[in-house]
């Protein structure tokens, strides 16, 4: 556990085939070891709740705007890009942001996708 993966990634199981978002030591489908587990790409998911975060530790940006997404069977909370998202909105994972101050890694946030 704890590899440094990109937020748009998720875990594929190499012996059941099952995905997850958050790094485990286990597929939590078969049990199997997921030191070895392949990441795949999350491409467009639609948003399945959000809330904004007024109060946050003093290095994370406030307000805090996050969404709950699911991405086919992944479901996972994360950083949207601004407070403009509503359920059944499509997103994707665009951009290069850094979640505290003075962190080095930056991931991407949730963006609408426009589908005109």
């Amino acid at each position: 556990a704890d590899r440094d993966v990109p937020a748009d990634r998720a875990f594929v199981c190499d012996d059941c085939g099952h995905r997850w978002y958050y790094d485990r030591r286990r597929c939590p489908a078969c049990g199997h070891g997921a030191e070895s587990a392949a990441t795949v790409r999350l491409e467009t998911g639609a948003v399945v709740a959000t809330t904004t975060v007024e109060t946050t530790p003093p290095d994370v940006r406030a307000p805090n705007h996050l969404a709950l997404v699911r991405f086919d069977e992944v479901q996972l909370i994360a950083q949207a890009a601004d407070g403009d998202l509503s359920p059944g909105d499509r997103v994707r994972f665009d951009g290069s942001h850094r979640l505290r101050d003075g962190r080095e890694r930056t991931d991407p946030r949730l963006v609408a996708v426009d589908d005109s």
